[in-house]
């Protein structure tokens, strides 16, 4: 038994039964053969990921380290953090990050044909960060400047610190844009950048791009705390909207059930909030459910909502319930957290044996 046939089968021992929603893209999977084909749009970064004993124990001037944040700051700001690092933490992984790019990648490894938007910088981090992207197409990443670089802190309770530095990424604009290049695309991936004119080319893209395709979007803190108004075009053009319990009520206020349904009237057909240890709630107009948490081992949680995403889209490709799709994501990031970066990411294998299961 696979950790994900595991992870599935704690799922099932503890998972109370909902009825099912079906979600219909127009879409099929059969015999292996899969006509999605899905564009991540956002960040490229060079992920350092640090252990410490205490997140409380780092500071610089401007940046405090609060469990679950992501932060950018000053070049300053980022060196005095490394150097910190460099005295009392110790470097166990460098990988390619990004949450875009954490949930194409995944998906990518499941069988899915892919591309990506983005920019890295014409340097060795940048020639690393693609080849991280492994069987990702990588035609529509532009060169340039230096690249995005993200500090990860773990400390011995799991909690867990982001500081980013955007670099190349805040550089991409929409004449680096090429609408035509995604004619063959099916869905589109959105997800935040530190800097405003990527923001910007993401609203302009979308603006130009066929009804046919599809959007989905995990905003993260960063966009939420851009506001409603600024985001909401992204919203209303979005069929599947990934959001945390925070991020709701940063951009709605209330509850997390009277920000769900706030969110579904602008314009998505899903609203996924993902809880962490709490599990997940799936909010439609005629359905409201919960899938709960598997409890494992944590050696690192970064990207685990990422793949979550994955998961997720990877059960309305291959045209499964809402419910099946949120225990498949469930299962995904459950198996993600067992080791540092994308080592633990998921494959084509569990994605088979997955729903292969009577």
């Amino acid at each position: 038994m696979n950790l994900v046939t595991s992870v599935y089968s704690k799922l099932d021992d503890n998972y109370h039964t909902h009825s099912l929603i079906e979600f219909s893209i127009d879409l099929f999977y059969v015999k292996g053969v899969n006509p999605i084909s899905v564009v991540g749009f956002g960040a490229l970064n060079l992920d350092l990921i640090f252990e410490v004993e205490e997140l409380t124990s780092l500071s610089t001037q401007r940046v405090q380290l609060h469990p679950g944040k992501e932060l950018w700051g000053s070049e300053e700001d980022f060196r005095v953090l490394s150097e910190q690092l460099k005295r009392c933490g110790t470097l166990k992984s460098k990988s390619g990050g990004g949450s875009a790019a954490n949930t194409i990648v995944s998906l990518a490894r499941m069988g899915f044909s892919t591309k990506f938007i983005g920019r890295v910088g014409q340097d060795d981090e940048g020639d690393f960060l693609l080849e991280q992207l492994g069987s990702v197409q990588t035609d529509l990443i532009q060169r340039g400047g230096r690249s995005g670089v993200c500090l990860v802190i773990l400390d011995r309770h799991n909690d867990r610190f982001l500081f980013v530095r955007g670099n190349a990424n805040n550089t991409l604009v929409t004449h680096d844009l090429d609408p035509v290049a995604l004619r063959e695309a099916s869905w589109i991936h959105l997800t935040s950048f530190t800097g405003d004119p990527p923001f910007e080319a993401q609203k302009d893209l979308l603006d130009r791009l066929a009804p046919s395709v599809k959007v989905s979007m995990d905003p993260g803190e960063i966009y939420a705390h851009k506001g409603l108004d600024k985001i909401q075009p992204l919203i209303r053009r979005s069929t599947v909207l990934f959001v945390t319990e925070n991020e709701i009520e940063i951009l709605m206020g209330g509850c997390l059930s009277s920000g769900a349904e706030g969110l579904l009237e602008m314009g998505p057909s899903i609203v996924v909030c993902k809880r962490g240890l709490k599990g997940s709630r799936v909010f439609t107009e005629q359905e409201d459910f919960e899938v709960p948490a598997i409890p494992v081992k944590v050696v690192d949680n970064t990207g685990a909502g990422d793949v979550y995403d994955a998961g997720f889209l990877a059960g309305l490709f291959l045209g499964k319930s809402l419910v099946e799709s949120a225990r498949f994501a469930t299962a995904l990031a459950s198996k993600s957290v067992a080791g540092y970066s994308r080592t633990c990411y998921p494959t084509r294998e569990d994605l088979d044996r997955f729903f292969s299961r009577g």
